[in-house]
């Protein structure tokens, strides 16, 4: 079952809900997740992804390709989820 939410982007800097990160920490090896930048999305995987950058997982993160954008989508796929600006 995927889950689709809305959150509130400030300059690129956004909380992840504490359902979100608690489902990426269960999956997440050693608190470490990927994430790479699409065109019109951010990916974050607890697994390794292709051009993927490694990260340690917090709530609180920053994607400069949402610096204009004010609310995100963010749809959960339990061990990945996809963020996405909303015009």
């Amino acid at each position: 079952m995927n889950e689709q939410l809305t959150i509130v982007c400030h300059n690129g800097v956004f909380v992840l809900p504490e359902a979100v990160y608690k489902s990426l920490a269960s999956f997440a090896r050693n608190d470490f997740i990927y994430i790479r930048e699409d065109e019109d999305a951010l990916l974050i995987s607890t697994i390794p992804i292709a051009d993927g950058r490694r990260r340690v997982l917090h709530m609180r993160l920053r994607a400069p390709m949402f610096r204009n954008a004010r609310q995100l989508a963010i749809v959960d796929f339990r061990d990945a989820v996809r963020v996405m600006p909303l015009v």
